[in-house]
């Protein structure tokens, strides 16, 4: 067993043109096996680019704003606070903020291993979320 307290977590931040933050929540280096855990922040205007998981499926659950996910067909899906999505691996997506404040989501990865590029983003030294943040 292992307790994580979200305001002690490493906030990354992807480089621009598609600027968002990032905390890992679990995943290998916490000694996780089969799974990773994260929290995806996104400010107004804000977007992740069109990507795609080749190995992984990913499920999100969204806690706090609106947004939007694209896929790759130009099918667009509205997305609010409670709402949950699966994207099987192989799916390109694009996930948009596109409400006026943040855009905030769990998202899981299984099996992990796009958490391993998000580390790879800079670390914001000195900025940390809370739970009251990000709900």
């Amino acid at each position: 067993m292992k307790k994580i307290t979200i305001g002690e977590l490493p906030l990354y931040r992807a480089a621009a043109p598609n600027v968002r933050d990032n905390l890992i929540l679990v995943d290998g280096q916490d000694g996780a096996k089969n799974a990773s855990v994260g929290i995806g922040v996104y400010n107004k205007g804000q977007s992740s680019e069109f990507h795609v998981h080749a190995n992984e499926e990913e499920v999100m659950i969204y806690l706090k704003g609106e947004g939007k996910m694209r896929m790759e067909d130009g099918t667009e899906v509205d997305l609010k606070r409670g709402d949950i999505t699966f994207v099987p691996e192989g799916e390109r997506h694009q996930l948009v903020n596109t409400g006026d404040g943040e855009f905030v989501f769990l998202f899981i990865y299984a099996p992990m291993g796009p958490e391993k590029g998000i580390r790879k983003w800079d670390i914001v030294e000195g900025e940390h979320y809370t739970l009251d943040d990000l709900v």
